[in-house]
């Protein structure tokens, strides 16, 4: 480290924070790199979290492995991958459940049919229903995946910068 004032920080931080471990950590990572890192420069970070059946299947203890191994931004890069890992991995809130509905179903809609999803033709409710489904499957938000007519707002979330 750069000095004792950068473990300081980053001790402040992580305390300070409210969140999950992952993102408490992460938070911590982050004070410690604006407070000025290690000395030798940036290269790469990491953030790994354990848990018991914690990963995707529950096969294995790691539930957040995450590496950086060589960029330029490497604290800012694991900050990007710990958002993906989350939006991919981690299950719907209630607060997240939406009807596909009027003006959000005409968008969905849209979005589908702009990336190749669907077909501009759509007749049926229920072909716009099979796409979104297909749709998770294809972009891996199966633990994401709703009762059929609702959609988790984070996935509409994602279609809209994708798009």
């Amino acid at each position: 480290m750069v000095s004792e004032d950068t473990v300081h920080a980053m001790k402040i931080v992580f305390l300070k924070n409210m969140g999950s471990l992952a993102e408490r950590l992460l938070a911590a990572l982050q004070a410690g790199d604006i407070a000025g890192g290690d000395k030798r420069g940036k290269q790469s970070a990491a953030l790994l979290v354990v848990k018991e059946n914690g990963s995707y299947g529950g096969y294995t203890d790691r539930y957040i492995d995450l590496r950086v191994d060589d960029h330029a931004d490497p604290v800012k890069e694991l900050a990007r991958l710990l958002k993906l890992h989350q939006l991919y991995f981690t299950e719907t809130t209630s607060k997240d459940i939406v009807a596909i509905e009027g003006m959000l179903a005409d968008e969905i809609q849209n979005m589908l049919y702009e990336n190749g999803f669907l077909d501009r033709n759509l007749t049926e409710v229920d072909d716009l229903l099979d796409a979104i489904q297909s749709y998770h499957l294809i972009e891996n938000f199966d633990e994401r995946v709703q009762q059929r007519g609702f959609i988790d707002k984070k996935v509409v979330d994602f279609m809209r910068i994708n798009k």
